[in-house]
């Protein structure tokens, strides 16, 4: 037996985050819905009066926003930092009144809007979750002084965590550019697409904002030297990546993907498979 063959991928942790940019949830089974995403993942959104996202990129004070959801009673909670008391909505019902307190939080007027079909998504359609592994977390987290785990995986945001596995391992969810890597995860099956190029989020503490200087050199230097030797990740041109962009054709609508299940290569590379897509 080799040592892949004795590596046995599985689902660690799966977290979905309601309203984009803002804190996730774990889960223990998430259900594939219509625009190739995992239901409520990304929600909601707040976006400016052009409609622009208001998103860790744009505004750092989006990392000092604490976010609660009640999927079931359809509520929300909000508290400041660096504030103790909670702020508590009905999605529904008090739309105006949660519009009203982010407002006053941005100091501009945005609203919160909702979008059930994968709209939110940072690329819709072709990549409606991230992967990336809990041995991979732990390696970069030690990259850099006094990160622990929890903070590296909340700059990251990734929506499923594998174990099971060496760090990196979820390179060989990707090949080279414009071609699609097939594999299942439990029923699901998924088409791993690129490794997913890192912005200004991960630069920052996810709860105050304050930014690591030099993290985005420092990490592509300690990136490049982990390397595994199989990784494709050289053909992408630098070395700022972490997580795998992965497709949910429609043919999985409705299916379930949960904390426990493996991960399978099927061997098969797919070109071309967006023609297909229906979304």
């Amino acid at each position: 037996m080799t040592t892949q063959d004795a590596i046995k991928p599985v689902i660690h942790n799966i977290t979905i985050y309601p309203v984009k940019s803002l804190d996730g949830i774990s889960l223990q089974t998430a259900q594939v819905v219509k625009g190739g995403c995992l239901r409520h993942d990304r929600e909601y959104a707040i976006v400016d009066a052009e409609g622009d996202f208001v998103n860790g990129k744009s505004n750092a004070l989006v990392h000092t926003l604490r976010s609660e959801v009640d999927l079931q009673q359809e509520r929300i909670s909000f508290r400041h930092e660096p504030e103790q008391a909670w702020n508590s909505f009905h999605l529904q019902d008090e739309a105006n009144r949660i519009n009203d307190y982010l407002s006053g939080i941005f100091h501009t007027p945005v609203s919160l809007i909702k979008n059930s079909e994968g709209r939110f998504m940072d690329i819709p359609d072709k990549a409606g979750l991230t992967i990336l592994s809990d041995a991979s977390l732990q390696t970069v987290s030690g990259w850099f002084n006094n990160m622990n785990l929890e903070e590296t995986r909340q700059r990251f945001r990734a929506t499923i965590e594998i174990s099971g596995v060496p760090a990196f391992w979820e390179d060989r969810l990707f090949a080279e550019q414009d071609v699609m890597v097939e594999f299942m995860a439990g029923d699901v099956r998924l088409y791993g697409v690129s490794p997913r190029a890192r912005c200004v989020v991960p630069t920052r503490h996810p709860r105050t904002g304050q930014v690591i200087h030099a993290f985005p050199k420092t990490f592509a230097k300690h990136r490049a030297t982990d390397l595994p030797s199989w990784s494709m990740l050289e053909a992408y041109g630098h070395h700022y990546y972490l997580t795998v962009n992965c497709y949910i054709p429609p043919t999985q609508v409705d299916k379930w993907i949960s904390v426990g299940d493996e991960i399978h290569l099927t061997g098969n590379v797919h070109p071309n498979i967006f023609k297909d897509s229906d979304w």
